[in-house]
């Protein structure tokens, strides 16, 4: 999966990725450890914490922006649009 960081017009930033994930998003959460989003699924308890961990580690300056805002969108980017622009609270965690 490619995927890009944009503003939006407010000033939200925003996670452009370019596959459909499988499920529906819950959360963002910011890894203290290794600088990495995970795009957190809103699945049932009994399937325990599933998502979509990003490969590349975050910069200061965003993670700084990510700990200002508290918040992220998300959306997917098809056929040159982007779409299903949503926002997620960010919960920094240590794993």
């Amino acid at each position: 999966m490619n995927a890009g960081i944009v503003s939006l017009q407010d000033g939200t930033p925003c996670i452009v990725y370019d596959e459909k994930l499988p499920h529906p998003i819950k959360h963002v959460e910011f890894n203290e450890e290794n600088h990495q989003l995970t795009l957190v699924y809103a699945l049932p308890p009994s399937a325990g914490r599933q998502g979509y961990e990003f490969d590349f580690p975050l910069d200061p300056d965003f993670t700084a922006l990510l700990r200002e805002r508290g918040d992220v969108a998300v959306a997917c980017a098809e056929k040159k649009k982007i779409q299903d622009v949503t926002v997620f609270p960010v919960k920094f965690v240590a794993i």
